[in-house]
């Protein structure tokens, strides 16, 4: 390296018939190195922050949840569908649903009977508030001002972010209680392209 620093040295003194102190050539080293780097090599490192990152609606993939036996099921049947969106503006909301959810005796808001009524809330969840995201720590808090399960409702939710490339958002949570047995949820999201009007 120093060898083929002194004869570049020596052939920029000849060719312009002027001395070329180490500091300069460096200089004019690491110019030439940083210019030859492919274009996108900064924007790849440069990601943006977690908070504006999260920003979009996302596809649910998949919903798993592991007990205390490390056995691992859908949390609501193969095939759960759900979005989750994260809005610039600090709010969110989330919807599930099992897949196939059967329908009412009667096309009304009241004209289920009572297993239907049951069968509908237990086969769906959904809550909605403001979130705040820990950058540091990876973590995303819901702050729930309106939930389907009356309990949560006033509850921060933690949830610990991972992703996977640009477009996969992988969410899990705290220790919770499910059918009566203490299970660890894991939530696979897609992000959903932007649809413009």
């Amino acid at each position: 390296m120093k060898a083929t620093a002194n004869r570049f040295q020596t052939a920029v003194a000849r060719k312009r018939g002027l001395p070329l102190g180490r500091r300069a050539m460096v200089t004019v080293l690491a110019w030439i190195i940083s210019a030859l780097q492919p274009a996108d090599a900064d924007q790849a490192q440069a990601r943006p922050p977690l908070s504006k990152w999260l920003v979009g609606t996302w596809l649910l993939e998949s919903f798993t949840s592991t007990d205390d036996n490390g056995v691992v099921t859908d949390a609501m049947g193969p095939g759960a569908m759900g979005y989750i969106s994260y809005g610039a503006d600090g709010w969110m909301s989330v919807q599930l649903a099992r897949p196939g959810r059967a329908l009412f005796a009667v096309p009304d808001m009241d004209g289920g009977t009572v297993e239907q009524t049951v069968e509908a809330a237990r086969s769906y969840f959904a809550y909605a508030g403001p979130y705040v995201v820990d950058e540091e720590g990876r973590i995303v808090y819901h702050n729930l001002l309106i939930s389907l399960m009356p309990n949560w409702v006033g509850s921060e939710q933690k949830r610990y972010v991972k992703t996977e490339g640009d477009d996969v958002l992988i969410l899990s949570g705290d220790p919770v209680l499910i059918g009566g047995k203490t299970q660890i949820t894991q939530l696979r999201w897609r992000r959903r392209e932007a649809v413009l009007q």
